[in-house]
């Protein structure tokens, strides 16, 4: 028997599928909520931990943790659940599928966006939480950290976009504001955006440490008298 569904392409086979229970507007706002408290506790505790947190670096310590929530919680339901997805009308279940709309692939087990965001919730997630940590003890690994983190995730939705391009925007209606506009190219283009200012800020502030050590070293070599050829041993 062929079931019928609002997916692309129409051919698609689900055999698993039934519709969801909660409209598309109530899933973003249920997510939205979840997303907005999320940052609001993370911009409190931020700022009575450590008050020299100029606004800048708030919002980028909110980020990593929003990103942790979502890599490892949210994309981690996906990656467990993706064969029966189809069928769930559990909260998270309906926002796969709700999603779906725009990008089909994640209702097929597509082995891209399979693998893409399997290794997403097992690497990305909890290297945003130690990112996040690794600022609020100080640690000399932070920047290296966040460039890390950046890295993944922007070649992680570079992937996303590529393939998707390649077959040609097949998944979805390319016509409709909603489901193509905003869900497939606004909300992934966080993930393009942020980790290229994140990067840029990470390099810039290992290029003045850098810069910083280089004068010292250099200092030091002339005071004692160290020249090429003796550091060349």
């Amino acid at each position: 028997m062929v079931i019928k569904h609002p997916y692309y392409p129409k051919n698609l086979k689900l055999p698993h599928y039934v519709p969801n229970d909660r409209s598309g507007a109530e899933i973003l706002i249920l997510f939205g909520a979840g997303v907005a408290l999320v940052a609001i506790i993370t911009w409190i505790f931020t700022g009575r931990r450590d008050p020299k947190f100029c606004i800048l670096r708030r919002l980028v310590l909110c980020w990593f943790i929003i990103c942790a929530i979502i890599h490892i919680f949210v994309e981690g339901y996906y990656a467990v659940y993706h064969a029966t997805l189809a069928g769930h009308r559990t909260l998270l279940g309906e926002l796969w599928k709700e999603y779906s709309m725009g990008d089909s692939r994640y209702l097929s087990s597509d082995t891209c966006v399979l693998c893409v965001e399997s290794v997403t919730a097992l690497f990305d997630g909890p290297l945003a939480f130690i990112t996040f940590f690794a600022f609020m003890r100080g640690s000399t690994h932070r920047y290296g950290l966040q460039m890390l983190l950046s890295l993944c995730q922007l070649y992680g939705d570079v992937i996303y976009y590529a393939t998707n391009l390649k077959d040609g925007f097949v998944y979805g209606p390319t016509d409709s504001l909603q489901y193509f506009y905003f869900y497939v190219l606004f909300i992934n283009a966080f993930w393009i955006v942020i980790p290229i200012m994140l990067i840029i800020d990470s390099m810039q502030h290992i290029s003045s440490c850098q810069t910083v050590s280089d004068f010292y070293i250099d200092e030091y070599n002339r005071k004692h008298g160290i020249n090429d050829q003796q550091k060349s041993k």
